[in-house]
């Protein structure tokens, strides 16, 4: 069988192009309109500092520490390391956590989806390799759904809201961890179970102060319904696997 590492290599570079650019020009219009107000408040500081220091992280990670994803784009021989690979891709979705001024969201859908499509080819390439075909497929969906319950850092406008974005943010980086430690768990393993304990607990005890805190202000529509449909696919699987093995 034809391996399916060079797609899922171009699917990972037009996840870094796409999600780099729109991030890129979201800070450059920014600068140019803006000019002070993108450092006029503490939130405005670290939303646009967080984005920056994100993109020249990942610039020096991708370009240094990413020889054999480079060389995979040509050569069929070239032995990736998915480790460093999924921890870069990591580093660079915390840009797009943060709510800069200029955001296009639908290109940075358009980014985690060529991201999520890589993810699809590394199951199969698992269920190729005698995998289990449940465990690795509800896993990679339970992975998704998860991805999408990590709250992006929003501008609060509520009466204090400094407790709020300073739980905000420490969510959104722990969130975005605990993702990025299953993505690499994705590409690295042999057998696929992400169903592990801690960074469900974390997504729920997180979201739950990220929605509570903002509740009267406004309810996370998005969050909200992708944190139970995590939290239901988080138990209903622990038990189908359970059962599977019993």
């Amino acid at each position: 069988m034809k391996s399916l590492q060079k797609p899922i290599s171009y699917l990972f570079l037009i996840y870094f192009l796409v999600l780099f650019i729109e991030r890129g020009q979201s800070l450059v219009l920014s600068y140019f309109h803006l000019k002070k107000d993108m450092f006029s408040s503490s939130f405005d500081i670290y939303v646009n500092s967080a984005a920056m220091v994100s993109l020249l992280s990942f610039v020096v990670m991708v370009s240094f520490f990413n020889k054999g994803f480079w060389a995979s784009l040509i050569s069929e021989e070239a032995v990736v390391d998915y480790s460093m690979l999924t921890v870069t891709a990591g580093v660079l979705l915390v840009s797009g956590m943060v709510h800069t001024e200029y955001t296009i969201a639908g290109v940075q859908f358009a980014s985690y989806g060529a991201l999520i499509a890589a993810m699809v080819l590394r199951v199969v390439e698992i269920n190729r390799n005698g995998g289990d075909g449940f465990s690795s497929w509800y896993s990679l969906i339970y992975c998704v759904m998860f991805s999408m319950a990590i709250p992006v850092v929003y501008k609060s406008n509520m009466e204090n809201p400094t407790l709020f974005h300073v739980v905000e943010i420490v969510v959104s980086l722990v969130l975005v961890f605990a993702f990025t430690y299953m993505l690499r768990a994705m590409f690295v393993s042999k057998e696929l179970n992400l169903l592990s304990l801690i960074p469900f607990i974390l997504m729920m005890t997180g979201d739950f102060l990220v929605l509570s805190l903002r509740w009267k202000e406004t309810v996370n529509g998005f969050v909200l319904v992708f944190a139970v449909i995590s939290t239901l696919m988080f138990i209903a699987g622990r038990v189908l696997l359970f059962l599977r093995h019993y």
